[in-house]
Parts: C-alpha cells; sequence; structure tokens
C-alpha cells in the first residue's frame, strides 16, 4: 500500500465547507493543535470529543449532527492534520456510539463519540 499524499487546506476545505471541526459529512482530527484532545485506538478507532471547549457541551450545532450521523448511521469523511497544510484523509468512518460523561478536570459534561473506519482505516 502506498503513502497518502499530502492534501493542502484548500483542498479539504473544499469538501469540508466549514472552518469548524464538524462539518455536515466530514470531520477534522488533530494531536491536539486545536484544543480538543481526540484519542486514537488500535484499529482506526477514534474517540472524538464533541463540540465546545467551555461549559457543558449540548445537542446542538456539531454534536447533533454526530447524533444524528449515529441514529441513521451516516457515514463522515474524516480528515487528520499531520502538519502546517498538510492533511490526510482518512477515509468515511460510523459514528459507532456517544456518551455523555463528566470530566472532572474541566468540571463539565462532554459528549465522546466513537468513530468507526469503514474500509479499515
Amino acid at each position: 500500500m502506498g503513502v497518502k499524499r499530502c492534501l493542502s487546506w484548500r483542498e479539504v476545505l473544499k469538501e469540508h465547507k466549514t472552518l469548524r471541526g464538524i462539518g455536515q459529512n466530514s470531520l477534522l482530527v488533530d494531536r491536539g493543535e486545536s484544543g480538543y484532545n481526540n484519542r486514537f485506538l488500535p484499529g482506526g478507532v477514534i474517540l472524538y470529543p464533541g463540540e465546545g471547549l467551555s461549559g457543558h457541551q449540548q445537542p446542538v450545532g456539531g454534536n447533533r449532527r454526530l447524533l444524528v450521523a449515529l441514529s441513521t448511521q451516516h457515514p463522515m469523511q474524516v480528515f487528520l492534520r499531520e502538519g502546517v497544510n498538510c492533511w490526510r484523509a482518512l477515509g468515511p468512518y460510523r459514528v459507532a456510539a456517544v456518551d455523555y460523561v463528566w470530566e472532572e478536570g474541566e468540571r463539565r459534561f462532554v459528549y465522546w463519540f466513537r468513530l468507526e473506519p469503514l474500509t479499515g482505516g
């Protein structure tokens, strides 16, 4: 399997269509640069924190989109930031589960969405 080429932000934005992390049909993930602590698990699984860096997260905006994607099993394209103006398309993922948990260190409730690759990541 060859190395997947680096996509520019312009190329990602063409499909993602928003500056926010959760788009209509796609998600942006990184390794903490955005302030969100995405967790990368074996098998390509991603634990994706919900939208909102302060206060209790609510089922609105991007969080609502992901809740709808869970209930409809609508796939979401995932893009991983690998560096400055360098993104990698990870392929389609499904929202497999969600937990709404109390994060003691942050003193607030946060959504954690479990994203699973549809094609091996």
